[in-house]
């Protein structure tokens, strides 16, 4: 075989290869700059390629198996008055894992989850994590046993350390821990750790601020406190709270891009009031939100990359809500309204009382 040796046929043999990988690959739920397993064939630099991958959030309102475990689960179990069968606790394997499958996430923050064993069970049947996704997960001291937890893509991602950030609220109730997550990027060697949040619900009104300001306080000390905590960092999580409250803004200084913590739900509420991901009488709220450190966030802002002589511009971080048509109720008082798996007492067979959230990033500081 003739060598290709001019500095003209390398480049030409470049972009038809950069071309010829484009036209292969697939979208799963909306664009992506390219595919990420064939980023290595066309780096122009003797850099590590800089590959994008899916973040996404996703609270699975209470998923119980149907075994009484020390929780306190009665709700949740055959006898009771959800009659929480192994039929429905299938169907809603089946519901959540076709939500997640149609994200086609890397990195999935989850909470509302009772046990490892869930995980496993969700795991089994998706398409797209059964074989390739790890679980990070740690009981917390919630008296209900909910649990937060992470998968991520195992191909992309190896695991560094997990640490659980305890929570003192001023009542004294059991809430659930933070879960820190340390990732590594496989082809690149980058750092990136991911917190886990399901901050204290709203239950008992105002009173209840407290406790979510109590959790801010947690987060915020834990962050600034840890001496190895990467430049790449990621807040995924139920707050109870909405991007505007003083918990967020104040009690973790968390806003736009002024901010040392720039929350992409902030700036996406900033746009557009209306979004949310969980309904409510008087409108949405948009509890599930993604937060991003400043130097993750400007390097993804302002992130050029040139790939077989093509300059590939990152655009600005964004979270999107996951919002189908199948996912939603019609008809009645509730219409547009996430479909739950039950309406009070009534089991209507559906998936989540919120919306998951997602967004694209890179990793582009190197460590």
């Amino acid at each position: 075989m003739r060598k290709v040796n001019s500095f003209f046929e390398v480049n030409l043999v470049l972009g038809l290869g950069f071309l010829l990988i484009l036209a292969g690959c697939g979208t799963m739920g909306s664009k992506r700059h390219w595919c990420k397993k064939d980023a290595h064939l066309v780096s122009g630099s003797n850099q590590p390629p800089v590959a994008p991958f899916r973040v996404s959030f996703y609270n699975l309102e209470n998923l119980f198996d149907t075994v009484d475990g020390p929780n306190d689960d009665a709700e949740f179990l055959p006898n009771s008055a959800n009659a929480w069968n192994g039929e429905r606790y299938k169907s809603k394997l089946r519901n959540m894992a076709q939500v997640i499958d149609s994200i086609a996430p890397d990195i999935l923050g989850l909470v509302e989850l009772e046990n490892a064993f869930v995980l496993e069970d969700l795991r089994a049947n998706s398409v797209v994590m059964k074989g390739r996704f790890e679980i990070a997960h740690r009981e917390s001291p919630d008296l209900r046993g909910i649990d937060v937890a992470l998968m991520y893509n195992a191909e992309l991602f190896r695991i560094s350390g997990i640490y659980m950030i305890p929570i003192t609220l001023p009542d004294g109730y059991a809430t659930r821990s933070i879960m820190r997550v340390h990732l590594v990027e496989k082809g690149t060697g980058d750092s990136l750790a991911v917190f886990i949040n399901h901050w204290p619900s709203r239950r008992g009104g105002a009173a209840s601020a407290a406790s979510r300001m109590a959790a801010a306080a947690a987060l915020l000390h834990n962050i600034q406190s840890t001496y190895n905590l990467p430049n790449n960092y990621i807040l995924l999580g139920d707050f109870n709270d909405d991007p505007e409250d003083k918990s967020i803004t104040e009690g973790l200084n968390a806003g736009d891009s002024y901010h040392p913590i720039v929350n992409l739900a902030f700036v996406a509420r900033a746009k557009d009031t209306t979004v949310g991901t969980i309904a409510w009488f008087d409108g949405w709220n948009m509890f599930d939100q993604i937060m991003l450190s400043r130097a993750l966030y400007f390097n993804n802002l302002h992130n050029n990359e040139t790939l077989a002589n093509k300059q590939i511009t990152f655009a600005e971080p964004r979270i999107n809500v996951y919002k189908r048509p199948w996912m939603l109720q019609f008809g009645g008082k509730y219409d547009g309204w996430p479909l739950r798996t039950f309406a009070g007492k009534k089991y209507m067979n559906g998936y989540s009382d919120h919306l998951p959230v997602y967004t694209d990033l890179v990793l582009v500081h190197r460590h």
